[in-house]
């Protein structure tokens, strides 16, 4: 006779879970590839526009937590998460403008990024474009009229800073900084998983000793909020 451990239970749900998750993130990713579409096919400043683009913020908004979900599951496996490459900086905000722009600009924001002298970063390109990715996703509901994401070296890191002009973090973001998940904030719907998310991942970012951090704070447009992802 064999005993089921809790242990063992626990892992095999963990696993289930993990599954399911993936099954719902390739479900919203085909979700969201039929609103892309539908976007391209309904006239400007229309009522049925306005409701396509924010079903893509919250769609997007879903497959952002699902991936976070999935990238936090890997790392208490204690699978390899982060493979770092070198990579263009000027091209990766390229491509993360052409991925952005349009939601924002829907919403009457001015969005702009800018490249200050990074020329090459070494870093995991796909984790670190989908957390910026969340980060500008959350602008949307925050921002006042305008988003700045920049890239630069400083203090030999490669730093990316996402800058709006909204209210700002609250004391409690602030004091936290994405230290554990909290509870959900039922106001915003926040439930700080994409923080917690991005301050593991970016830890794992280590060179000669020098670990990744992020850095919030309320130094962005006009006093708005700003977060900095600073990579080795």
């Amino acid at each position: 006779m064999t005993l089921v451990t809790d242990d063992l239970v626990a892992v095999e749900f963990a696993s289930v879970l993990a599954s399911s998750v993936h099954d719902m993130k390739n479900s919203i990713g085909h979700l969201l590839n039929s609103a892309e579409a539908i976007e391209s096919l309904v006239p400007d400043n229309s009522i049925a526009r306005d409701q396509v683009l924010a079903l893509q913020h919250e769609a997007r908004r879903i497959n952002f937590d699902l991936m976070h979900l999935l990238g936090l599951y890997k790392f208490e496996r204690s699978r390899q998460v982060v493979n770092p490459t070198v990579v263009d900086c000027e091209e990766f905000l390229i491509e993360l403008t052409a991925y952005n722009e349009s939601l924002l600009t829907s919403r009457g924001l001015k969005f702009s990024a800018e490249c200050r002298g990074a020329v090459e970063g070494f870093f995991d390109r796909d984790l670190i474009m989908g957390i910026l990715n969340s980060t500008l996703n959350n602008t949307y509901n925050f921002a006042e009229s305008e988003v700045e994401v920049s890239c630069e070296t400083l203090e030999g890191y490669t730093v990316f800073s996402v800058r709006d002009d909204g209210p700002g973090y609250g004391p409690k973001v602030l004091k936290g900084g994405g230290e554990q998940m909290g509870r959900t904030d039922y106001a915003t719907g926040s439930t700080g998983l994409g923080l917690y998310f991005a301050r593991r991942i970016t830890e794992m970012h280590c060179h000669r000793g020098r670990p990744g951090k992020v850095v919030l704070d309320n130094e962005g447009i006009r006093g708005g909020g700003r977060l900095q992802l600073w990579l080795p």
